[in-house]
């Protein structure tokens, strides 16, 4: 039997909202916008994600964890997620559906959550509503606290005797290396987020790891996801990319561009694990344990 507890809960912000714990993790996802979590966390812990009170222009500026698609465009990319969404409760979690938008791509988010562990699999998929074919990757953009750490692995993917380059790193307009938020270990780079920092900056990677890492308040927050070496991603090969300003940190997955004809749908998997007493950078046996 499930030891998962799932309900539908009257919430002060959203007002209508699911909740999924396993008593040892919980997290909210609402169902008067979406689809969207905006609330991760130990049971009866701190949120893990950043939350919002405002909105700008351009798209919603909520916060949580949030479904786009691949690569950025102004026009299709923004298209904002205020409207409510089908939500159909699950043994181990909740399933949430969003109508096509004026970008013709319907969304979808599929939470489950583990018996006990403090783990998720949490499943992204993108309808092609449209007449035509689009070509798009699914964008998993996960909003996390400040003052804490990203953790990026940069580990080899080829032979040590290989002569051809393995590993890249992708800066956007915005970024420079100098940025001292950013610092680089022998098989990691470390993103800090910093209130008092230098405003906005992102890199991405094309390593293949296919995982990223946040530490917090001793928190490990880990999103484990899958890398085709033998495909094409978007931002120049970028399978992980890391955003931080000077309030939050974005932890973003991307899956590879696709051809979607019309009434297709593609699908973007990731597993999120918690772990306790992680205090510093040096603990990296757990954020790299499978037990997380």
């Amino acid at each position: 039997m499930s030891q998962v507890t799932v309900e539908r809960v009257t919430h002060d912000r959203w007002d209508d909202a699911i909740a999924v714990d396993n008593g040892t993790i919980e997290l909210l996802a609402p169902t008067t916008i979406g689809p969207r979590i905006t609330e991760f966390g130990f049971v009866d812990g701190p949120n893990e994600f950043h939350l919002f009170e405002e909105v700008r222009d351009e798209w919603p500026l909520l916060g949580g964890h949030r479904l786009w698609h691949a690569p950025e465009d102004r026009e299709r990319t923004y298209t904002p997620d205020l409207e409510p969404v089908a939500a159909d409760l699950l043994d181990d979690g909740v399933r949430l559906e969003k109508s096509p938008g004026e970008d013709n791509v319907a969304k979808a988010i599929t939470v489950r959550m583990a018996e006990t562990a403090a783990s998720v699999e949490v499943t992204h998929e993108l309808t092609n509503a449209g007449q035509w074919p689009v070509e798009f990757a699914p964008w998993a953009l996960t909003v996390m606290k400040g003052n804490g750490t990203a953790v990026i692995p940069f580990t080899p993917q080829a032979d040590p005797e290989s002569l051809l380059p393995d590993r890249s790193i992708q800066l956007w307009p915005y970024a420079t290396l100098a940025d001292d938020r950013l610092s680089f270990g022998e098989e990691h780079l470390y993103l800090e987020q910093d209130p008092d920092g230098a405003g906005e900056t992102k890199i991405g990677t094309a390593a293949g790891d296919g995982w990223l890492a946040y530490l917090n308040d001793g928190h490990a927050f880990r999103k484990d996801f899958a890398h085709d070496p033998d495909a094409t991603y978007p931002d120049l090969g970028s399978d992980t990319e890391v955003y931080t300003d000077d309030y939050v940190t974005e932890l973003e997955s991307l899956a590879p561009i696709q051809t979607v004809e019309p009434g297709e749908t593609v699908t973007h998997v990731e597993t999120w694990t918690l772990e306790d007493g992680v205090e510093d950078l040096d603990a990296t046996a757990a954020i790299e344990s499978d037990a997380i």
